[in-house]
C-alpha cells in the first residue's frame, strides 16, 4: 500500500504531520480500447502502481486568500494557487489535474480552505498507464474529506473525466476514472461504458500474470491526435444514423462502406468488432479460457494498428517479440494498451516463466531499437482509497 515515507517526505516539506494519506491505482486495459467514449465495453484492471497524496489543511493569516501548495516528490516542483474559480488557470503542468479536479469541487459548493498536498508516484509517467487519472481520482478523495457529503464516491468517475475533459483539454472517455474509483482486488473490471454498470471479473489463475512492458516511446493525447479519433468516431456515428458506434454492429459498417469513406470506415470497423472481442475476451477470462483471451488480444492489436492506427513500429515490435515466444515459452497474447501513439503493451503470461519472457524481450527489443524497456507484473489491485487519517 502506502510507501512508509511519504508521511515523513510531508512533515519534511511543510513542517507538521498530514492529516491524510491517500492512494489511486493506475490502471492497464487488457482489452477494449477507444471504445469508451463511443459509450461501448472495456476490461481494464487496477495495477500494483500507484499515485499517493499526503495532505493537512493550513492556517493562514486572517485575511488571507485560501490557497493551495501542491508539490511533487517526484518532480520537485512546487505550485501555489488560490482555491477560487477565478483563480483557476490551466497552465500545461501537473497541477492542471488537481485544479481541474478542485474546480469542479468548487462548482458544486466546495467551501474554500487552504491546504497543502504531496504527491509521490511509482505509475510510470506518460506511457499510458493513467498516472493523470490517478491524480484526479486521488484529489478528488480528498477534498472528499476535506468537505463530507458534497460528492458521492459514484460520482468520482464523471467528475474527473470532465475535469480532464475542460481543464487539462483531452477528451477522454470514463474507463479510466471509473477503473482507478471502482476496481476490487483480484478482479478486472468489466465496464458497459453507457450504463456504467460493471462487473468484477476473478482474476484467479495463479497460474497467469499480467506482463506491462513500457516501450519508452513518449505519448502525448493533448496533440490532436486522440481528439481526431474521437471526432472521426462521432462522424462516422453521423453516417450510420445512431448516437454512439456502440449501436452499430460490424455488419452495419460494411453495408455502409461506401458512404463512410475509408478512414471513417476503419475507425468504426475498429470500434464495432473491439467491442465484439471486448464480451467474448471477459467471457473468455471468466471461465480460464486463456488462449481464446490471447487470440482476441492479438486481433485486437492488430485492429488497433491497421483500422485505428494507433500503434508505433516499437508497440508493433514488442506484441510481434510476445508472439514470437508463443504459447510454448509462457505467452498468452499480447497487445497495445492505451490511448496510443506509444506507450505500453499488455501480455498475459505464464507466472513462473514471465522472468525468462522479460529478459529475451528486453535483449530482442535493445537490440532492434537501442531503446531500453522497463516492463513489471502485476496482479489486479486495490482502487482509490483512503489510508491514513489524523485529526
Amino acid at each position: 500500500m502506502a510507501e512508509p515515507g511519504i508521511a515523513g517526505l510531508f512533515e519534511e516539506r511543510f513542517g507538521r504531520s498530514p492529516e491524510w494519506l491517500i492512494e489511486a491505482p493506475g490502471r492497464v486495459n487488457l482489452i477494449g480500447e477507444h471504445t469508451d467514449y463511443n459509450d461501448g465495453f472495456v476490461l481494464p484492471m487496477a495495477i500494483n502502481r500507484s499515485t499517493r497524496i499526503a495532505a493537512a489543511r493550513r492556517t493562514d493569516a486572517a485575511g488571507s486568500e485560501p490557497s493551495v501548495i501542491a508539490y511533487s516528490a517526484d518532480l520537485d516542483e512546487e505550485d501555489r494557487f488560490t482555491v477560487a474559480n477565478e483563480g483557476l488557470h490551466s497552465t500545461g503542468v501537473w497541477t492542471d489535474y488537481i485544479k481541474g479536479v478542485l474546480l469542479e469541487f468548487l462548482e458544486r459548493g466546495f467551501e474554500p480552505q487552504s491546504f497543502d498536498i504531496l504527491v509521490n508516484t511509482t505509475i510510470p509517467i506518460g506511457c499510458g498507464l493513467s498516472s493523470s487519472a490517478a491524480l484526479q481520482i486521488a484529489m478528488a478523495k480528498l477534498l472528499q474529506q476535506l468537505e463530507p457529503g458534497l460528492v458521492e464516491d459514484a460520482d468520482l468517475a464523471a467528475l474527473c473525466q470532465t475535469a480532464e475533459h475542460r481543464f487539462a483539454g483531452t477528451p477522454v472517455g470514463i474507463m479510466d476514472q471509473f477503473c482507478i474509483a471502482n476496481a476490487t482486488i483480484g478482479h478486472l473490471v468489466y465496464l458497459d461504458c453507457r450504463s456504467l454498470v460493471a462487473d468484477h471479473i476473478p482474476f484467479d489463475d495463479s497460474d497467469i500474470a499480467v506482463l506491462i512492458t513500457d516501450s519508452k516511446v513518449s505519448r502525448e493525447l493533448r496533440d490532436g491526435s486522440y481528439a481526431a479519433r474521437r471526432q472521426q468516431c462521432t462522424e462516422a456515428s453521423e453516417i450510420l444514423g445512431v448516437s454512439h458506434l456502440r449501436d452499430a454492429t460490424p455488419d452495419d459498417v460494411e453495408r455502409a462502406k461506401g458512404k463512410l469513406g475509408d478512414v471513417r470506415y476503419r475507425r468504426a470497423r475498429h470500434i464495432t468488432t473491439e467491442n465484439v472481442r471486448t464480451t467474448a475476451a471477459a467471457a473468455a477470462i471468466s471461465q480460464n479460457a486463456w488462449q481464446e483471451a490471447g487470440r482476441l488480444m492479438y486481433e485486437s492489436h492488430q485492429s488497433m494498428a491497421n483500422d485505428f492506427e494507433i500503434s508505433c513500429k516499437e508497440l508493433d515490435l514488442l506484441v510481434n517479440l510476445a508472439r514470437d515466444i508463443g504459447e510454448a515459452g509462457g505467452v498468452v497474447g499480447s497487445r497495445m494498451t492505451g490511448g496510443g501513439f506509444g506507450g505500453c503493451t499488455v501480455t498475459l503470461v505464464e507466472r513462473r516463466k514471465a522472468e525468462g519472457i522479460v529478459e529475451h524481450i528486453e535483449k530482442a527489443y535493445r537490440d532492434a531499437t537501442g531503446l531500453s524497456l522497463s516492463a513489471f507484473v502485476s496482479s489486479p489491485a486495490q482502487g482509490a482509497s483512503l489510508l491514513g487519517e489524523k485529526q
